[in-house]
């Protein structure tokens, strides 16, 4: 769920700054996530480090074993789980197409709920049909460089900057929008992915970059959150030694290659546990 939530509610702390070519991007981002409830102090639910190099990008979360390998080149993720000793080739196409089926049943759930569940049906029907195609009151302060994204069910409180370098508001945003996807496939029953993609267009039509962002939804399950990342321009020596790891280990011949499916039948079972 966190992983999602890592992606969904996403805060960057960041310098902007390098490369003017734009060819031979590299940075790295260091995320951690706070969950925020009333009269509590925030608590970290997640760190993670994302490595930008080569045109992929190298998504690890501390704790769990596994890194997801974002190749937009070959349109494709990699699910390596080191533990397990297994990967999933994730196509985008399968993703695509995983999703139009969820959308597809979830119209269906949506007219089952109002046709049979009355109030209760129609208040459950309105939430997931907003999920699917939300609607924010969007207001930019341009003087603060603030945007939020405000609805009845949902808002998105972002702190914005200009990039130096502007290549990576699209090599950035991209890589969030599918991990957004990717995350709803393998957690159906997290927030769906189209308020996470409003965002990152609202920002891709600004050219700017998050600083902070604060994510609030008001559904069955109330949720407040805020991530922290740090994005460093360059890689140093530990970085590339785990992407030289990372790279090996997906290439060894002892990884065994599973389906999709299959890797969500393994969560599952791992799950129940």
């Amino acid at each position: 769920m966190w992983r999602f939530i890592l992606i969904t509610g996403i805060l960057v702390i960041a310098q902007v700054a390098g490369n003017k070519a734009g060819m031979a991007q590299e940075f790295r981002i260091r995320t951690t996530v706070y969950h925020h409830q009333p009269q509590v102090d925030p608590t970290i639910v997640s760190r993670s480090v994302s490595i930008f190099h080569a045109e992929k990008v190298y998504d690890h979360v501390d704790g769990l074993g596994e890194v997801t390998i974002f190749d937009p080149v070959r349109k494709r993720l990699v699910i390596l789980n080191e533990s397990r000793m297994i990967k999933a080739v994730i196509n985008f196409d399968e993703i695509k197409n995983v999703l139009n089926v969820a959308h597809h049943q979830t119209q269906e759930y949506i007219h089952d709920q109002i046709k049979t569940k009355g109030a209760l049906g129609e208040t459950i029907a309105s939430q997931l049909q907003f999920q699917l195609d939300p609607k924010f009151d969007i207001q930019f302060e341009n003087s603060k460089n603030q945007l939020t994204l405000d609805s009845q069910l949902i808002t998105y409180r972002v702190q914005c900057v200009p990039p130096d370098q502007q290549d990576a508001v699209e090599t950035y945003l991209r890589f969030a929008d599918w991990m957004a996807r990717l995350n709803y496939v393998l957690h159906p029953y997290t927030l769906h992915p189209a308020s996470r993609i409003t965002l990152n267009e609202e920002l891709r039509a600004r050219k700017l970059l998050p600083i902070e962002v604060e994510l609030q939804t008001r559904m069955e399950d109330q949720l407040h959150l805020r991530a922290e990342h740090k994005i460093h321009w360059k890689l140093d020596h530990k970085d590339r030694g785990l992407i030289h790891h990372w790279e090996t280990l997906r290439k060894n011949k002892d990884v065994n290659s599973i389906t999709l499916q299959e890797y969500l039948r393994n969560q599952f079972v791992n799950l129940r546990k």
